[in-house]
């Protein structure tokens, strides 16, 4: 009885590492096998598995596309509006295009997310952190580590990493006249942290903060110019292929908004929430 129920459990096991895996943004070699009832269940994971990949592939390219086809009149648009005399129309179209231009950008970071065929490798969570802090400092940015333990490791794609921290701590900076980014070891999670003294988001909206194109002009100053509404929506995308989440709270130290990436510091764990 034992030998017979260790062989039907294997294969359930095999199906929950597979799905727990594609849920953290990597496809596992799976072909199911066991009783006729966890056969059935495994070729539905197959099919669903496939319907999410071309669902994601078809997002990605529409983005993509659109996002490259505008770039070439814009493009346009700039060269002649460089050759034009500069006086207060001419720099105020100018803007418009840059602005335009940006939010072109936003949509093709956003179509890549957190899927880029980027694997992820054991890396250094700290190090990821003080890069993107350092570059923010360079370009004028008040914003500093100020939590950053040594010897911490996860399994991490460094770049989809990078752009979440970017995201956010850009955010802060936007909002906020200066941003603190911390890292910590809780449990079995990585606790990636940036908080600033902004005027923060009410709870009753932080959920709706994380949908894409999502502007809460009531909530945050708008007088940093215009984004597209996806910034936290991305931070959350590559939050969720790391098997992890994105929080937002209320910053104890500085006031304002607290933005928390909390991910595995191992393969094969799962973030509840």
């Amino acid at each position: 009885a034992f030998v017979f129920l260790r062989n039907q459990l294997r294969p359930i096991r095999r199906l929950a590492i597979a799905a727990e895996a594609f849920g953290q943004g990597r496809v596992l070699s799976y072909s199911p096998s066991g009783a006729t009832e966890v056969r059935a269940a495994g070729h539905a994971f197959l099919h669903m598995r496939d319907r999410i990949e071309r669902q994601r592939e078809q997002r990605t390219l529409m983005l993509s596309g659109v996002s490259h086809d505008l770039r070439t009149p814009l493009t346009r648009l700039k060269l002649g509006l460089s050759m034009l005399p500069e006086d207060a129309e001419s720099a105020a179209m100018l803007r418009d295009v840059n602005d335009m231009q940006i939010l072109t950008d936003a949509f093709l970071a956003y179509a890549r997310g957190g899927h880029a065929d980027e694997a992820a490798e054991t890396a250094d969570p700290v190090a990821i952190a003080a890069a993107a802090v350092e570059d923010f400092r360079r370009t004028g940015g008040q914003v500093a580590l100020v939590g950053a333990p040594e010897g911490l490791s996860a399994p991490l794609r460094r770049h989809a990493m990078r752009r979440a921290l970017d995201n956010l701590i850009g955010n802060a900076l936007r909002y906020g006249r200066r941003a603190e980014v911390s890292v910590a070891l809780k449990g079995a999670a990585i606790v990636f942290r940036v908080e600033d003294d902004g005027p923060g988001i009410p709870p009753e909206r932080r959920d709706e903060a994380l949908r894409p194109f999502t502007r809460l002009d009531a909530a945050r100053n708008q007088d940093r110019g215009s984004g597209a509404g996806l910034g936290l929506a991305i931070a959350a995308d590559i939050a969720r292929s790391h098997g992890g989440v994105l929080r937002l709270g209320q910053s104890e130290a500085l006031g304002g908004l607290m933005a928390e990436i909390t991910v595995p510091a191992r393969r094969g764990g799962a973030i509840e929430g």
